[in-house]
C-alpha cells in the first residue's frame, strides 16, 4: 500500500509537469490540486463512518503495481522530452515564485512563504465585482475586507474544510482514536485552520493602507481583525468538538467548550499575522541551516503560544475524554485573556515588557 501511494503521488506530480509543458494555466493546476486535497479526507471520513478498516482495503496485485511503475516511467520520459516546450512565461513565473519562496524560507518568514505559494495561483482578474453592501462604516468596512479576502481565496476555504475533517477522521478510526492522537490532530489541524482565516490581517500587516485610511486606532483595528477568524473558527470548532464528543460519548456536552474556545484560535491567527520580523541586525547564532537571529524562536512562537496556553481546557478535556463546568469557566477566562493579549499593540516579548515595568517601578522609588 505504501508503494502504491508513492507511485500514485509521483504520477500526479509528473502529470502536473506534463500539463505545464502543454501550457495549462497555473490556476487550473492549483484548482485540481485543491479538489483532490478536499476529496481525500471526505472519502476517508465516509469510509470510516461506514465501518471500513485499513486492513479491509484491498491491496493491488503486483501486475497493477507494475503497470503503475510503467506509467510513472512513461510520464517521466514524456516530461523530459517536452522540457524544451515549456512556455518561457511559465518558466519565468515559476522561477519568480521559487525565488520568493526560498527567500522567505531563508528569512524564516512564514507569512511571505504563504503569500508566495498562494498569490501565484490567484486569478489576474475577477469575473464579478462585489458591491460590498455590508460596508456601512469604518468598522464594518474593515470586517468586510477580511471576509472578502477569505472568500476570494479558495485554497484557504479548502484548507478550513480539510483541517476540520482531519480530527473527525482520527476520532472515527478506532486505531487512531486515542486521547493523545485526537489531541495532536485537533491542535495541529486547528492551527492550520486558524492560519487560513488570518489572510486579511496578514495583508494588512504587509500593506497597512486601509488601516491608515480608516479613522480607527491600532487596538480597535486588531480587535476588528478577529471578527472573521472567530466566526470561521466557531464553525470549525463546532464540527470538530462534536466529533470528539461523539468519540467521548457526549456530543452535546462539548458544544459550549467549542464556542468558548473559538476566540482563542482567532487571537492566535491575529497575533501571528502581526508578529514582527526577526532582527537580523542583532547577534546571530550559527546553525546547520545557516546563521539565524538570537530571538527568532520568540518571534516564531507568536501565535502558537496563544494556542498552547489559551486552550488548556481543551487539552484536559480531550485527555480525560470528558468536560466539566469548571473547565468551561476556565476556558472563558483564558479566551478573554488571549483576546486582550493578541490585540495589544505592544510588539516586544512579554518578558521584556515585564522587565521594563519592573525597571520603571524601581526608578519611581
Amino acid at each position: 500500500m505504501t508503494v502504491t501511494g508513492a507511485l500514485v503521488a509521483a504520477a500526479v506530480v509528473l502529470a502536473a509537469a506534463v500539463g505545464q509543458s502543454w501550457g495549462v494555466a497555473r490556476r487550473t493546476t492549483a484548482l485540481v490540486g485543491d479538489v483532490l486535497l478536499a476529496l481525500s479526507p471526505l472519502v476517508a471520513v465516509g469510509l470510516a463512518v461506514q465501518g471500513w478498516h485499513v486492513d479491509a482495503v484491498p491491496a493491488l496485485p503486483w501486475a497493477a503495481v507494475g503497470g503503475l511503475v510503467a506509467l510513472v516511467g512513461l510520464l517521466g520520459w514524456w516530461v523530459d522530452a517536452r522540457l524544451g516546450r515549456i512556455p518561457a512565461r511559465s518558466l519565468q513565473e515559476s522561477g519568480s515564485v521559487a525565488a520568493q519562496a526560498v527567500g522567505a524560507a531563508v528569512s524564516l518568514d512564514s507569512r511571505e512563504l504563504g503569500r508566495a505559494l498562494t498569490d501565484a495561483a490567484a486569478p489576474p482578474a475577477r469575473r464579478f465585482v462585489s458591491r460590498l453592501r455590508t460596508a456601512r462604516g469604518a468598522a464594518s468596512a474593515l470586517v468586510t475586507t477580511d471576509l472578502v479576502a477569505l472568500r476570494r481565496s479558495p485554497r484557504h476555504v479548502v484548507q478550513l474544510v480539510v483541517t476540520a475533517l482531519v480530527p473527525v477522521l482520527v476520532a472515527s478510526v478506532p486505531e487512531l482514536a486515542s486521547p493523545v492522537g485526537v489531541l495532536v490532530a485537533v491542535l495541529l489541524a486547528g492551527y492550520v485552520a486558524a492560519s487560513a482565516t488570518g489572510e486579511g490581517a496578514r495583508r494588512a500587516e504587509m500593506a497597512p493602507v486601509l488601516d491608515r485610511l480608516l479613522p480607527l486606532d491600532a487596538r480597535t483595528t486588531r480587535r476588528l481583525r478577529t471578527v472573521v477568524p472567530t466566526a470561521a473558527m466557531l464553525l470549525w470548532s463546532l464540527v470538530v468538538l462534536v466529533a470528539v464528543g461523539r468519540w467521548a460519548g457526549d456530543p452535546s456536552g462539548w458544544v459550549p467548550l467549542a464556542v468558548a474556545g473559538a476566540p482563542v484560535w482567532a487571537a492566535a491567527a491575529v497575533r501571528a499575522a502581526y508578529r514582527p520580523a526577526p532582527d537580523w541586525g542583532g547577534p546571530l547564532v550559527s546553525t546547520p541551516a545557516g546563521a539565524v537571529p538570537t530571538g527568532v524562536a520568540a518571534v516564531l512562537a507568536r501565535g502558537p503560544d496563544v494556542v498552547l496556553v489559551g486552550l488548556l481546557p481543551w487539552w484536559v478535556s480531550i485527555l480525560l475524554e470528558r468536560t466539566s463546568q469548571t473547565l468551561l469557566v476556565v476556558q472563558l477566562v483564558l479566551a478573554g485573556a488571549a483576546f486582550a493579549f493578541a490585540t495589544s499593540v505592544r510588539t516586544k516579548p512579554l518578558l521584556e515588557q515585564l522587565q521594563e515595568q519592573a525597571d520603571a517601578a524601581g526608578g519611581r522609588r
